[in-house]
């Protein structure tokens, strides 16, 4: 990363607050080499001081995998900047460093976890296994994961059902050029849904005993009714459910009604 793309991203944050625009959380790349920047923590500082803007909407993704770098400064240097309010994220797991990652979640501290699925077929009852394992892990460690590369329906019914509240993908939004985007105003949620929903990305709806059933004939679901509501203003408002869920509903006479219950 250059430093001055970090500038730049501030500079079109504080924009959009001169503009009474929504402010929204940005994710930048970074390569380990980064951390190899005289004083990097200092000039991170230095810029969002410049432009006032808080370290809770900075996000760093991490590339690669932190080889061929000092890694007890890469582990410092990653461990101040989340000290400092910034977020972390470890990108393309099960992408590109499918076979890199693991040992990086055993040494390092990640807020995020990206789970490029782009590789991952719905169709395959064991693809799915895979997928719902690594979510179900992600959750277990109190990594919060991203689901990234979603570009069909299937994929997207499937990560929903695993309670997946943070998801990336060609399906959901395509790429918007910056003068676009800096003129964005009604497609961002607000802070308090970014806070409430920051809260269900810490929900883990599926069996922590993932492992020891066998799901090869069986969706990947709790067993037992597992749901998640908004209670706002006397009305709760449904978000998710599985499908014992639905079941059991159906049984007890309930019905959905324009999203209540």
């Amino acid at each position: 990363m250059d430093l001055h793309v970090l500038d730049h991203v501030c500079q079109l944050l504080n924009q959009r607050r001169a503009d009474n625009l929504p402010t929204i959380p940005v994710s930048i790349n970074l390569s380990p080499s980064d951390f190899n920047i005289d004083s990097f923590i200092d000039q991170v500082l230095g810029i969002t001081q410049k432009y006032q803007i808080p370290h809770n909407m900075i996000q760093f993704d991490l590339m690669t995998q932190p080889v061929a770098v000092d890694q007890q400064q890469l582990k410092d240097t990653a461990a101040n900047l989340r000290k400092q309010g910034f977020r972390i994220c470890l990108d393309r797991y099960g992408g590109e460093n499918n076979d890199l990652s693991t040992e990086t979640l055993l040494e390092y501290n990640f807020d995020y976890l990206k789970v490029d699925v782009r590789s991952f077929n719905t169709n395959r009852q064991r693809a799915k296994i895979i997928l719902a394992s690594v979510i179900n892990m992600s959750r277990l460690l109190k990594i919060v994961p991203v689901v990234k590369g979603v570009e069909d329906q299937a994929m997207l019914n499937f990560i929903r059902s695993l309670g997946i509240m943070l998801t990336q993908g060609r399906l959901l939004a395509k790429e918007m050029p910056e003068e676009e985007l800096s003129q964005e105003r009604d497609n961002f949620e607000s802070v308090e849904e970014r806070a409430l929903f920051s809260g269900f990305n810490h929900i883990n709806v599926l069996d922590p005993y993932l492992e020891t059933r066998d799901r090869l004939d069986n969706n990947f679901e709790n067993p037992r009714p597992n749901s998640i509501f908004i209670v706002q203003s006397q009305q709760a408002k449904l978000v998710y459910c599985n499908s014992a869920f639905r079941s059991w509903t159906g049984c007890a006479g309930m019905t959905k009604r324009s999203g209540n219950t």
